[in-house]
């Protein structure tokens, strides 16, 4: 075996092994070399000599082994695919770069957020690793990994991996044809070496090389592959990071600088360019957010810069109330140089770390930063009894001349570490050295911190100077003076001092906490007038409306009660003014569909007038839409028992206009025909009616024939006949359906019809009720004038209405007796209808004695046999029965 000497002619040779002198199987792993070519360019092919061959094992015939340039986010599988398929000219550059950087990749995350990503993906990188490792291994162009001990546990490190010998020698040959400037067949050669091993890096840095001066696009493309390859050379990405900028492609400037930081993250001034390059191309949150990652990686040495990015970030942060962010952005500054923060940056800093409840580090601050002297506890071992706690706390030395806002947040940091033996001298320190009518929003925010912990009587020693001040009588210092009197149980002095917040400003917590303490004493006057709003003067709020409709309906006002429930729902719905606008409220199925209708109909009639609206405040308290439906069932019970069915219906169809009961929509549905039947009004009734039958999918419902015939009764209506033959028609029914259908053609005089019809129930069903109704059908035929054959009528009908009398059950003998006492009424035989109702009129039993409003007959059959006594003259009888059984 020799190697050969690279010479100036197209021949190279790299290796030169005898085939003669291998085994079949060591020959098997040598394969012969095809032609290589650039992109568009003529083949070329380099050139053995006979009996000579290209050693190339464990290259050629395992171009799928991972490489050194293997990254986190990439399949080596797929980049040797999208590699070969570049260099073979079968894709462009920009397929090639969309595959390897996809359209979900977040290259500018927060560094925090990747390495909590690279985290999860550990134990599947781990596993990789080992496939990778026993592939190697078979292979053998990798060493083993090895075991390094870090912090005392054993980790799995990989061995860097180079191109193999003969490539190597290859890779050598290629930056030397390039050095002697032989450009093409130094070209030749990396592609070769690209061929065989897709993924090592070298053969793309010289590739790029050799494009730099020639073809600076391509000189870019082959930079940016060996950078992806090779994604721990920092340098390479900041070299293209700066020729894309240079070139305006910011994109991609950002995207090399994100590799870089990923590879070196302490870099300072790495990140430092990517923030400026973000806010050169204007992308503020997101540089924003890089801000906010470079805080720990900021020097010392720049301190004043930190300081100042930290103040920034957390102005910002408090903007979007995120509190706990802003402070740990000083939080980090201040862990670096706190020596550089002046008075108004430490007076920040303790104010982030009061907000987010930080007092012992508070109180440490405050110590390093002042005169302070905190004596604390120790146990029997010299340490602190309880490090993170405020037992420990037994004496505090305050300066005199503490700064004004210290002394302050020194005093808050106290009371909510709990120090109760030290709150006599908090408090005696505040009035000794603070003047309430200058500086009297400290006293307030002592105050408020002792309510927090609920120690009212120390808040309210603080709270009376600043009530009697001049400067700071204001409404938020009496609220406070008012919720601790609450909390003590004076409510007597508390009703006053919310009386006091009334007048000063119309408070909304302060008025709902007054109404209650009135309704709590009685004074129902009073605490309805605490929730008193004027709609044409002031923007009412929602749940001070709300709580007087409550508190309305449970003293009994009714009518107010109505009127402003109405008034808080009607924010949500479209006024209606005329039948055409209630109409399209309660038939158009669709919500938009139906506000354009109903707008269509206002445009039609050129109703150009606009109600007065009160205008409602916008409030997180309102009530939800569970109250308000609660709400809402509460006025239509209302106006059910006060019988104001008018607003009953109005309430109902105008909800219907409104988005925010949608959800609710069956049941208004529902309650609109009730409101319907109880207001008699057919039109929409029958609509309500009809519509709630053709969405039905079972025809014989009784419940929903029972009130399709209800609402016939009810309202009147007779447009039901035809509509009933078109439904019967293509839809089969129960016989006891067609009732309605017979019962049309009895009340409109088409006696003959029902007949018909009621002949053919009958015959289904053998009902006594059908009997009846035959037997009323043939009276009514024979008591018309023209008809002829009269006497044998009547007798069918006196044979139906026996029929009747026989099935019918023996407890419902008063009911019985009382329609054969109608018909010979009506027929004229009158010693019979007498006969009859006077049996109705003796029987009883103890259903009837139950339910004597549905069932006792009396009052109809005594005023009947009243009406047969006169017409004979025998008033008498007549008076006795009227004032026997009849009661006015």
């Amino acid at each position: 075996m020799s190697s050969a000497e690279p010479s100036e002619a197209d021949s190279v040779v790299v290796e030169e092994i005898d085939e003669m002198q291998l085994d079949p199987q060591e020959l098997s792993q040598f394969v012969e070399t095809s032609s290589i070519s650039l992109p568009g360019e003529p083949g070329a092919s380099i050139i053995m000599p006979p009996g000579r061959r290209l050693r190339s094992s464990t290259v050629a015939s395992n171009s799928s082994a991972p490489s050194e340039s293997e990254t986190d986010d990439e399949s080596p599988q797929q980049n040797e695919v999208w590699i070969k398929k570049f260099v073979a000219g079968e894709i462009s550059y920009t397929e090639y770069q969309a595959r390897m950087q996809p359209s979900g990749e977040m290259e500018l995350e927060d560094e925090e957020l990747a390495a909590r990503r690279k985290s999860s993906r550990k134990s599947t990188r781990f596993e990789k690793d080992l496939s990778v490792q026993r592939k190697d291994a078979l292979r053998g162009n990798l060493q083993g990994p090895t075991q390094v001990k870090v912090d005392g546990k054993t980790s799995m490190k990989r061995h860097r991996r180079f191109l193999p010998p003969a490539l190597q020698g290859l890779m050598g040959q290629a930056n030397l044809c390039y050095a002697r400037g032989e450009s093409e067949m130094a070209k030749k050669l990396c592609l070769e070496i690209v061929r065989q091993m897709p993924l090592a890096h070298e053969p793309f840095v010289t590739l790029a090389q050799i494009y730099e001066t020639e073809d600076p696009e391509k000189y870019l493309q082959f930079s940016l592959i060996a950078a992806h390859l090779n994604p721990s050379d920092v340098e390479q990405w900041v070299r293209i990071a700066e020729i894309s900028e240079e070139h305006g492609n910011l994109s991609q400037a950002l995207m090399c600088y994100a590799r870089a930081i990923k590879s070196d993250p302490k870099n300072f001034d790495l990140r430092m360019k990517r923030v400026q390059l973000l806010e050169k191309k204007g992308e503020e949150k997101q540089a924003f957010k890089c801000y906010f990652a470079m805080l720990p990686y900021i020097p010392k040495e720049r301190g004043e810069f930190l300081v100042e990015t930290a103040k920034r970030l957390a102005k910002k942060f408090h903007e979007e109330n995120n509190i706990p962010a802003a402070m740990e952005a000083m939080d980090r500054a201040y862990g670096t140089v706190s020596e550089l923060f002046t008075v108004e940056d430490i007076n920040l800093f303790l104010e982030l770390l009061i907000t987010t409840g930080h007092y012992r580090k508070a109180l440490d601050v405050l110590m390093a930063h002042t005169n302070v002297e905190v004596h604390e506890m120790v146990g029997d071992d010299g340490e602190e009894a309880d490090p993170s706690g405020s037992s420990t706390i037994y004496t505090v030395v305050i300066p005199e001349d503490m700064v004004l806002d210290f002394r302050t947040k020194l005093a808050v940091v106290l009371v909510h570490l709990k120090c109760e033996h030290l709150f006599d001298m908090i408090v005696d320190n505040i009035f000794s050295n603070i003047n309430v009518e200058e500086a009297g929003d400290c006293y307030l925010d002592v105050a408020e911190s002792l309510m927090k912990e609920l120690h009212y009587h120390y808040a309210l020693k603080l709270l009376v100077p600043l009530i009697k001040s001049e400067n700071f009588s204001l409404a938020a210092v009496w609220l406070r003076y008012a919720d601790c009197l609450r909390a003590i149980g004076d409510y007597n002095e508390a009703i006053m001092a919310y009386k006091k917040v009334v007048s000063l400003a119309q408070h909304l917590d302060a008025r709902l906490t007054l109404s209650a303490l009135l309704k709590q004493q009685g004074n129902y006057d009073e605490a309805l007038k605490a929730l008193e709003q004027d709609p044409e003067s002031e923007i009412m709020d929602a749940e001070l409306l709300y709580e007087r409709c409550l508190m309305l309906k449970e003293i009994g006002r009714f009518d107010e009660f109505l009127s402003t429930g109405f008034m808080l729902l009607m924010r949500h719905c479209v006024p209606l003014r005329s039948r055409l606008e209630l109409g399209a409220a309660i038939s158009v199925p669709r919500f938009c569909e139906m506000l354009k209708t109903i707008a269509d109909i206002k445009v039609s009639r050129q109703d150009t007038t606009e109600e007065h609206r009160p205008e409602f405040s916008r409030s997180e308290n309102e009530p939800s839409v569970e109250m308000e439906w609660e709400l809402v069932l509460n006025l239509l019970q209302v106006a059910d028992f006060i019988k104001d069915y008018a607003f009953f219906q109005k309430l109902v169809f105008t909800l219907c206009t409104a988005k925010r009961f949608q959800f609710y929509r069956h049941e208004l549905q529902c309650l609109a025909l009730l409101g319907c039947l109880f207001n008699r009004d057919p039109m929409y009734a029958y609509n309500l009616i009809r519509e709630r039958v053709n969405k039905e999918k079972d025809l014989n419902n009784p419940r929903l024939w029972n009130l399709f015939n209800l609402v016939i009764l009810v309202t009147g209506d007779i447009r039901y006949n035809r509509y009933l033959m078109r439904l019967f028609g293509r839809s089969p029914v129960n016989p006891n359906v067609r009732i309605l259908q017979a019962n049309y053609h009895l009340n409109a005089g088409t006696y003959k019809y029902a007949l018909n019809d009621y002949s053919k129930i009958y015959m289904k069903t053998g009902d006594p009720i059908h009997a009846m109704l035959i037997g009323v059908t043939l009276t009514q035929i024979a008591c018309q004038k023209f008809t002829s054959k009269k006497q044998a009528l009547a007798s069918q009908a006196i044979g139906f209405m026996e029929k009747y009398r026989k099935k019918r059950p023996g407890e419902l003998s008063n009911e019985i007796h009382y329609n054969i006492g109608r018909m010979y009424h009506q027929l004229g035989m009158y010693s019979l209808a007498v006969s009859h109702y006077k049996q109705a009129l003796e029987f009883t039993n103890a259903l009837i004695q139950e339910h004597p409003l549905y069932l006792d007959l009396r009052a109809e059959i005594a005023y009947n046999l009243s009406s047969i006594y006169r017409s004979n003259n025998n008033l008498e009888l007549a008076r006795k029965y009227l004032y026997e059984y009849i009661e006015i």
